[in-house]
């Protein structure tokens, strides 16, 4: 399965309170944009929110934001009777590291090559790399990621080539 694991280092942390994108239809209780950099000459933003199970009183949908805030090592956090969480957790973000995956999107460039997505959840260095992999599969083969591209296969070095070029027999003859 296509993916791309890196570490980002946050860079800033923006919360908002009842906010959507511009093409979700319904507003969400908790909304994190996140900047980081990963190594690259620029930084970069994701997106992680979420709606609280206000009637079983869970993180619910919102389990994206609780599991970045663990990621950057807020040992379990906490919301606030109001659905709010605590304005310190920001704070601790900055300059933490954190892994997260990219991956290659359904919708596609002029050129023909894919948009590539960030996973929303996301998960402590520590814990490593495949460990990200393995949920990030996990919620694709649940169909719980809908614009996932899986790449074409190559094919290995022991098939046979799959055009219509003549084989040619070089056994018997110098060269």
């Amino acid at each position: 399965m296509a993916g791309y694991v890196t570490t980002g280092t946050v860079k800033s942390v923006k919360l908002n309170y009842d906010h959507k994108l511009s093409y979700q239809k319904h507003n969400n209780d908790i909304f994190l944009e996140v900047t980081f950099n990963d190594g690259q000459d620029w930084d970069k933003t994701m997106n992680i929110f979420g709606n609280f199970n206000k009637d079983k009183d869970t993180w619910g949908g919102a389990l994206k934001v609780k599991m970045f805030l663990e990621a950057v090592g807020i040992k379990e956090p906490q919301y606030k009777d109001d659905w709010s969480i605590p304005d310190s957790y920001l704070d601790r973000c900055i300059g933490k590291e954190f892994l997260l995956l990219s991956y290659p999107s359904k919708n596609l460039k002029d050129n023909g090559q894919p948009y590539w997505n960030i996973f929303p959840e996301t998960m402590a260095v520590f814990r490593g790399r495949d460990k990200l992999k393995e949920r990030f599969e996990r919620q694709v083969s649940e169909g719980w990621v809908k614009d996932y591209k899986e790449r074409e296969q190559e094919p290995s070095s022991k098939e046979a080539p799959k055009d219509d070029a003549p084989t040619i027999n070089l056994a018997g003859i110098d060269v």
